[in-house]
């Protein structure tokens, strides 16, 4: 007698290569976690590349800015997992000396991208910067 198996599902998975994203996808990239029917492929990239991916609906899930969820909304929806962005934690500006509001504006800073939230903390910290 022969058996026929049901057909297998890929999912293709996006994140970054981030702690917290290695974290939450660790389970079903190291196959530690597996689901029947299901199988995972991996992507790891930056966080702008998987934003701006994430309009063009390339992968299943994918780890996206908070800042770039309203220009997906229609096509992708947020899981009770993950986030980078809380109290006391998230973006942060980093340099050598502390610097005022309005002497922020007058420097260089580097940004992820610009549908990052670390960018949209930074413009709504200091608008038009």
């Amino acid at each position: 007698m022969t058996t026929v198996s049901a057909p297998v599902r890929d999912i293709a998975v996006a994140h970054s290569p981030d702690s917290d994203d290695a974290f939450m996808f660790y389970g079903l990239a190291t196959n530690k976690v597996r689901v029947p029917g299901l199988r995972f492929s991996h992507t790891l990239t930056d966080i702008e590349t998987l934003n701006q991916k994430a309009q063009h609906g390339v992968y299943d899930v994918t780890a996206v800015s908070f800042h770039a969820y309203p220009y997906i909304q229609d096509n992708y929806a947020l899981m009770a997992c993950g986030g980078s962005v809380g109290d006391g934690y998230g973006p942060m500006i980093v340099s050598p000396r502390p610097f005022s509001q309005a002497e922020i504006k007058n420097i260089k800073i580097a940004i992820p991208g610009k549908l990052t939230t670390a960018y949209l903390a930074l413009e709504l910290f200091a608008p038009g910067i």
